[in-house]
């Protein structure tokens, strides 16, 4: 069975057991620039001599981040012929608000995120990025729930009775608050059984180990710095779950209408990159210009052991998952279509969205534009 149909399958038995990233504040940086381009990224057409301005978005974890920053440093934006800046913000609500104004055409965002996007901002998604396997919840080393035993959930800490009652930081409308969501559904609880402070996940880590909270819900680098301290302990991993959400890559459906050469070309470099990212001689390489560019451009000191950290915690994957998301299945619908479905159907189980959705959520997932991109990248790297 092809890599896209097993994910899809892993996370459909989890809807039915039951019944999706670190930022900073929101900052536009202009493109450092690029060294010469790598061994990876050399075997393409030459850019035109002018080159396409395209402003991108994220946010400042590994599956977002370092993709953007890699083909910065490659050069492989130049290379299909585009100058791409990036603006980081704290969290996918924040970030979609900004699209209408034109601050950006083209966003890597979370799954939840994403699908508000389809719903609220007329977007489309067109490709995925790394599945995120960093979205952990913290509780204190002292704490009752931290000397609790794995319960009914795995790598999970204690049962509903332990949970119940306790106050929550976590970013609403984020991964991790449907993370936390699906959790509190399998150990029989709900939202209004525990104390949920809404918090962006940097000013929420800032409160957290400043003494606020019972319980914090991380990602990205905040994990891997809280599984470091003694003083904290992991009590929940939605990897745990069988989870985890890709990362999305989204743009407004009439811009990408109006400017489909530019969309493949930008996909085309996107899958030249992600290769890049799969590929674990690169881990390293990957989490230094991450440290380096979270403290050169926002001040953030992320060390590059932490970073490295949390690119293991992020899952990429090879050209064939690309094809296969572009394949139709049985059902008539994409690869792709059908696991972006699957991260709805995760969001109706625990409530966020409704099912009546589903389907003009689905029929924005849009595989055109990968589909020739990787023509075109197969053809410029001569595969």
């Amino acid at each position: 069975m092809k890599r896209a149909k097993k994910l899809l399958a892993l996370a459909l038995a989890l809807v039915m057991s039951t019944a999706v990233l670190t930022g900073c504040g929101e900052k536009k940086e202009e493109a450092p620039a690029a060294p010469a381009a790598s061994a990876s990224t050399s075997a393409a057409v030459s850019a035109p001599a002018e080159l396409v301005d395209l402003p991108t978005s994220g946010q400042n974890v590994v599956q977002t981040a370092v993709p953007l920053i890699a083909g910065e440093q490659m050069g492989t934006w130049e290379k299909y012929g585009m100058n791409v800046s990036r603006t980081h913000y704290v969290s996918g609500p924040p970030q979609l608000e900004a699209n209408p104004s034109g601050d950006w055409n083209i966003g890597w965002i979370g799954a939840p995120a994403a699908i508000t996007g389809v719903l609220t901002y007329n977007m489309k998604v067109i490709s995925l990025s790394g599945f995120d396997y960093s979205n952990k919840a913290f509780c204190r080393a002292d704490s009752a729930l931290a000397k609790a035993a794995e319960g009914p959930i795995s790598e999970t800490l204690g049962t509903g009775d332990d949970w119940k009652g306790l106050t929550i930081l976590v970013g609403r409308g984020t991964v991790c608050d449907a993370d936390l969501m699906f959790m509190l559904d399998k150990l029989g609880l709900t939202e209004d059984d525990v104390n949920i402070v809404n918090s962006d996940i940097d000013k929420g880590y800032q409160a957290f180990i400043s003494g606020s909270a019972d319980v914090f819900f991380a990602s990205g680098t905040y994990t891997t710095d809280l599984e470091n301290d003694p003083n904290f302990v992991c009590c929940h991993t939605m990897g745990g779950m069988d989870a985890a959400m890709s990362g999305n890559i989204i743009a407004e459906a009439d811009w990408l209408a109006a400017n489909e050469d530019l969309v493949v070309n930008y996909l085309a470099g996107a899958l030249e990159v992600l290769m890049w990212c799969y590929d674990e001689a690169n881990l390293e390489q990957g989490a230094n210009w991450f440290s380096q560019v979270m403290l050169e451009e926002f001040g953030t000191e992320v060390s590059a052991e932490s970073a490295l950290a949390s690119e293991k915690l992020t899952k990429f994957y090879d050209l064939s998952f690309y094809e296969d998301l572009c394949e139709v299945e049985e059902n008539g619908m994409t690869g792709m279509q059908n696991m972006f479905g699957t991260f709805f159907d995760i969001q109706v189980a625990i409530g966020n969205r409704d099912a009546a959705d589903r389907d003009a959520v689905v029929a924005a997932v849009d595989c055109s534009y990968l589909a020739k991109a990787i023509e075109l990248y197969k053809a410029n790297n001569g595969l």
